[in-house]
């Protein structure tokens, strides 16, 4: 069903058609795949999609009526998020810190026809390096506290907040958003994958406008790159928010034949990291047709045509099923599909103990459980009642890295069989 729904959502036109199919579902199957939608970000485009094909019809009632119940509340998360943000690009500015909104409204109309089909749940600012400190101070006296540092980005929370709500819950003005200040997008300490990177710059800033609120914003080829960037990090990490695959959908078909923005994004690509960036666009695009059936933009025919073999094999064989699994380790499942990913992950690495390690900490992240199990027991002021919760959620790590190290491991030979060379014509008898 939720395949039926990304069909729906594509960009081939056939939408009538598609929606017809969508009818044919029960109550039932529609609430089991909500879950899926609003995790995939994927539910208000859903509804909107019907209501501009006037459509609406081919929901149950109670699904319908959730679905509009949650685009109202998210309105008011919006309207809500508006606000905070302008209070911090305000102090922002107040202070003289240098830098440029990413992701979140400055997605807006670009990459998101309207805020309110989106769920955001952070603020995303470039910063440049001098400014760091004084950003961060900013951010802090406005009532954040620092949660999480890594070498590029630092992720602050309202002390008030708890863990993201549920469901369709995480609409409510009041579930949990955080704020990240980034220094770059490339996060090779997570998946290990070098990369020297593009320079993003707050000196080239574009004013940007979204509803009543001005913002220092990036040009639309940094915007584009920077989603790209983002969508192939977290492929590699095992999960991708299908939504993000969307947004990027929605642009490529928007500005497919615009041949002055492909010629920037060229450019921008010769100064960096030119041969493994262009393959994230090639895959991340490849993905967005893959799912949404949009046009290519011709600038990526030649890279397609220089994409390695055998990541075009885990496109063609293994993106849909793992699309469509349960790829977070927080959700119970058995033999999920999320290790699959290790076979596009390797081609991003040397031979050797870079893969080894890689298979080590995602197959077999022993250590890391065994650190989790003795804070639960070490955390004094835990009762008995409140540790069982965090068991539980450890034991469906523990089974989703057991079962998923099988699901791999059951892959192999099909894998190589994908990527075994076929022998040219006259070899068979020298053999």
């Amino acid at each position: 069903m939720a395949e039926t729904v990304v069909d729906f959502l594509g960009f081939s036109g056939t939408a009538s058609d598609q929606a017809n199919q969508l009818g044919g579902f029960s109550d039932r199957e529609w609430r089991q795949v909500l879950p899926w939608l609003h995790d995939a970000g994927l539910s208000l485009y859903l509804l909107q999609k019907l209501n501009d094909i006037n459509r609406t019809d081919v929901l149950p009632t109670s699904i319908l009526s959730r679905l509009e119940q949650n685009l109202a509340t998210n309105r008011r998360r919006v309207a809500y998020m508006a606000r905070q943000f302008e209070f911090l690009n305000h102090k922002l500015n107040c202070a003289g810190v240098r830098y440029a909104v990413v992701k979140g409204f400055s997605l807006v109309p670009a990459f998101c026809p309207d805020s309110s089909l989106r769920h955001q749940s952070d603020f995303d600012y470039l910063v440049d390096d001098q400014s760091l400190p004084l950003a961060r101070a900013v951010v802090e006296d406005a009532g954040y506290s620092l949660q999480k540092r890594k070498a590029n980005e630092l992720v602050f929370l309202m002390p008030s907040a708890g863990m993201p709500s549920p469901a369709d819950g995480q609409y409510e003005p009041q579930s949990p958003y955080a704020v990240e200040l980034r220094r770059a997008f490339w996060d090779s300490d997570i998946h290990g994958v070098p990369f020297k990177g593009i320079e993003f710059s707050v000196d080239d800033v574009r004013i940007r406008r979204w509803q009543e609120l001005t913002f220092r914003g990036l040009p639309e080829e940094d915007m584009f790159l920077i989603q790209v960037i983002h969508a192939f990090n977290h492929i590699l990490t095992g999960w991708v928010r299908m939504s993000w695959l969307y947004e990027i959908a929605y642009f490529l078909n928007q500005r497919s034949t615009d041949r002055a923005l492909w010629e920037r994004v060229q450019c921008r690509v010769a100064a960096g990291d030119e041969a493994l960036l262009r393959e994230m666009i090639v895959v991340v695009a490849e993905l967005s047709q893959h799912f949404f059936k949009i046009p290519i933009p011709p600038m990526f025919g030649t890279g397609s045509d220089e994409l390695r073999p055998s990541v075009r094999i885990w496109i063609q064989n293994y993106a849909w099923t793992w699309a469509f699994a349960k790829n977070r380790v927080d959700q119970l499942t058995l033999f999920s599909a999320s290790p699959v990913v290790l076979f596009l992950h390797q081609q991003y690495l040397s031979e050797g103990n870079a893969r080894r390690h890689l298979l080590r900490s995602r197959l077999l992240p022993w250590e890391q459980l065994f650190r989790r199990t003795r804070s639960i027991k070490a955390n004094s002021s835990t009762n008995a009642g409140g540790r069982g919760p965090q068991f539980q959620r450890l034991l469906i790590r523990v089974l989703f890295h057991v079962t998923g190290g099988l699901r791999y491991l059951w892959e192999i030979p099909r894998w190589r069989k994908l990527n075994k060379p076929t022998p040219a014509f006259g070899t068979l008898n020298e053999a």
